[in-house]
């Protein structure tokens, strides 16, 4: 593909835009009638048939394999009102994309509680096997034995229905101290290389959630890594922890391909604030907030494929059309998305993806939509304070904020619920102090409770 943008480019300095951010319906409440007019702009709708070319896919060109630059994720099936898997629904998706020219699959032991290795089995299974490449996943956190090793990827490759994994990972490597351990003291990289000989595994790598000591050790390792995923987006460009810029470059200077995660966020970067909104619909108004996103990491040089976790037709439509075929971004419009990034980043949101690690909680506390109400709150900036001054408008904030609290997340699976157990933290791929931003939010909701003349 041709790719017009390199990744150190210099920022435009000018912040044009100033406004409010354009919540979903958990929160609409709060939206006033300035904000109701910018509600429908960036938002992905749904296409017509003929708007959805078929045969205009962009493919990668970082190895011989006919990657689709759009990579399917199947960490967010649909799902029913008990919370399994629609399988309908998924097997309706998947065969969508196909028909569209998605190329590549993306599961893990963990997805939808172990089901997803089997949807996305049963859902490719009457295609041609040569037609896709499955990407699966060793999950280093559950291995405590050596046994299990082998056992868990014998019998992903039975619950998949397949004799082999294009793609294989070391999934969701954090700490040094767990890779050690599973990979060496273990013997599990071991296991996975000699798999590969036996053609088990045609291209291996790993994902990555820990800090720069880690991901430099592993890169270090005396192995030829096919490819790392690494969360990438046009707000952790810069923004992130570590900062995917960082990852990035150093991927590319030794030519390892690379497919990104969390491309949205975790569904943050396609529900803007007014002042990003803005940005976007000025330069190109028919484009929605995530096809920008999307935009931004196919036009990087050195992109394997870019996963999306596609709960809905219409956003598997919207991902297919921006990259059927990908236009990459300007110069201009690179910089206009880490332009975007600094609107974000304005506010002190928690930056959880919904990745959903961290439940069940043995509490039952909703962890993620606590955590998705909180920041949507924030980026409408209509977080207040509990001791603020006490006119009409904060009478009305905090009967919203209140309110909409209770219909977001149960009262059952409120923050009020975490006893500080910290099971939870580990998991998270985001390393957020979890009980302490939980401590946070029930201390405001209570203080907004407590906290008002009569």
């Amino acid at each position: 593909m041709n790719n017009k943008i390199k990744p150190d480019l210099d920022r435009r300095r000018a912040l044009k835009l100033m406004g409010l951010t354009a919540l979903s319906a958990t929160v609409a409440s709060c939206t006033d009638k300035g904000t109701e007019n910018i509600m429908a702009l960036g938002q992905t709708v749904g296409l017509k048939e003929s708007e959805v070319p078929t045969d205009k896919m962009t493919y990668s060109t970082v190895n011989d394999d006919k990657v689709s630059i759009l990579g399917f994720g199947c960490m967010r099936f649909p799902t029913t009102a008990d919370g399994k898997i629609d399988e309908v629904a998924a097997e309706k998706l998947v065969d969508y994309a196909m028909a569209h020219g998605v190329t590549y699959y993306d599961t893990a032991w963990p997805y939808h509680g172990g089901a997803s290795e089997l949807t996305i089995g049963r859902a490719l299974k009457k295609y041609d096997r040569n037609s896709f490449y499955l990407a699966d996943k060793m999950p280093t956190w559950a291995i405590n034995r050596k046994e299990q090793i082998p056992e868990i990827f014998n019998k992903q490759l039975e619950k998949c229905q397949v004799d082999y994994f294009d793609y294989y990972l070391l999934h969701n490597l954090q700490t040094l101290r767990d890779y050690k351990r599973v990979y060496e003291d273990l013997g599990g990289l071991a296991y996975l290389l000699e798999q590969k000989k036996k053609g088990k595994i045609r291209k291996l790598g790993w994902s990555f959630h820990g800090d720069m000591e880690l991901f430099k050790y592993v890169l270090d390792q005396d192995v030829k890594w096919d490819f790392v995923q690494i969360q990438i987006n046009y707000n952790d460009w810069k923004h992130a922890r570590v900062p995917s810029k960082d990852l990035y470059d150093m991927l590319t200077e030794r030519n390892i391909p690379i497919v990104v995660m969390e491309p949205l966020l975790g569904g943050r970067l396609a529900r803007l604030n007014e002042q990003a909104i803005r940005l976007f619909h000025e330069a190109e108004p028919t484009m929605s907030n995530a096809s920008w996103a999307f935009r931004f990491l196919g036009s990087l040089p050195n992109m394997l494929t870019v996963l999306s976790g596609m709960t809905y037709m219409e956003h598997l439509q919207d991902n297919i059309k921006t990259f059927s075929p990908l236009k990459p971004l300007t110069e201009e419009e690179f910089n206009m998305c880490l332009e975007a990034a600094d609107l974000l980043n304005k506010y002190q949101t928690i930056p959880c993806t919904d990745c959903k690690y961290c439940v069940p909680c043995p509490y039952g506390v909703e962890i993620p939509g606590i955590f998705s109400f909180y920041n949507k709150i924030i980026n409408h900036e209509n977080l207040i304070r509990a001791n603020g001054e006490q006119d009409k408008e904060w009478l009305e904030k905090r009967k919203i904020f209140l309110t909409d609290y209770n219909r977001a997340v149960p009262k059952m699976a409120q923050a009020d619920r975490c006893i500080g157990c910290r099971e939870c933290v580990p998991l998270c791929p985001q390393m957020i102090d979890i009980p302490r931003q939980l401590q946070r939010i029930d201390k405001l909701s209570e203080d907004l409770k407590l906290t008002i003349k009569h």
